[in-house]
């Protein structure tokens, strides 16, 4: 390597952060900004209305501290292990049957429509079934939760599986290559990296389950905290919890974001690149 491309890769990382710095400053501004609406609202909405219980930042942040110190750790592991458990099975579930879909067209045909009629029912309305069907434990949790995340990864896994254009696979195979082998190094990579993208997009679409399922039925969990501090109509308490729950989404979100860059990065250096 010449003095100029180590000069210019020691370089990069620099260039990457300055260019994120920009987003950073916006999105504290932009947190900044929200905090300084709710607060004044709170305090204009002090005398009566409808938001008159609407507590201030510094009360919601004392909640959220007594939290921290209390039980969060506890119930955010509960609730982790339910997420991971259906994230994983969905996840692979869906690129299972997204693989049979995407690669048949009479399978396509015949299931890919009620995929899709499936796919609008809301988590709530699968509730009742999955008491029925797995009781009240951590199979009816992991059940919606892999559900959702199912219902999510399945049209990126099919769209992959069929993104791989005809004309490529019917020069693979004019080249020598079996079936086998154009599964494993055409349609599989395609497949797999549509899958990684609905994966994180479907982390939100699981995490927001998880709290659907500990609702209904748990004795531990952000969800299960949140329904007990809702019962004795601490408004300082829900809202605390309600933030918890946002944090630890945004947090997981952040860390897969950062894990797809490394694993496809050449998504990542096409965007960098883009003007």
């Amino acid at each position: 390597m010449t003095m100029n491309g180590a000069a210019a890769a020691a370089g990069r990382p620099a260039q990457r952060l300055a260019a994120r710095l920009p987003g950073v400053l916006l999105g504290c501004a932009g947190a900044l900004a929200a905090i300084a609406v709710w607060s004044l609202a709170s305090h204009a909405l002090q005398g009566g209305g409808v938001l008159n219980r609407l507590p201030g930042p510094l009360a919601v942040l004392r909640e959220l501290a007594r939290y921290v110190e209390g039980d969060f750790a506890r119930d955010l592991v509960s609730s982790l292990r339910v997420f991971a458990i259906g994230w994983v099975l969905g996840v692979v579930a869906a690129t299972l049957i997204g693989l049979v879909l995407g690669r048949s067209a009479l399978a396509g045909a015949v299931f890919l429509p009620v995929v899709e009629a499936i796919r609008p029912v809301s988590s709530i309305a699968w509730v009742p079934l999955s008491i029925v069907w797995f009781g009240f434990g951590l199979g009816s949790k992991v059940f919606l939760v892999g559900l959702a995340v199912f219902l999510v990864v399945i049209v990126y896994a099919v769209d992959g599986c069929s993104r791989v254009p005809t004309d490529l696979e019917r020069t693979a195979s004019m080249l020598g290559m079996r079936r086998l082998q154009r599964f494993r190094h055409l349609i599989l990579p395609s497949t797999l990296i549509e899958v990684l993208i609905g994966s994180r997009v479907a982390l939100m679409a699981g995490w927001g389950t998880v709290i659907v399922a500990e609702l209904v039925a748990a004795d531990s969990g952000l969800g299960a905290h949140l329904i007990g501090v809702e019962q004795s109509y601490d408004v300082p308490a829900v809202m605390a919890a309600m933030i918890s729950f946002g944090l630890s989404g945004f947090v997981m979100n952040a860390l897969f974001t950062r894990l797809e860059r490394h694993i496809v990065p050449w998504r990542r250096d096409a965007t960098e690149d883009a003007p």
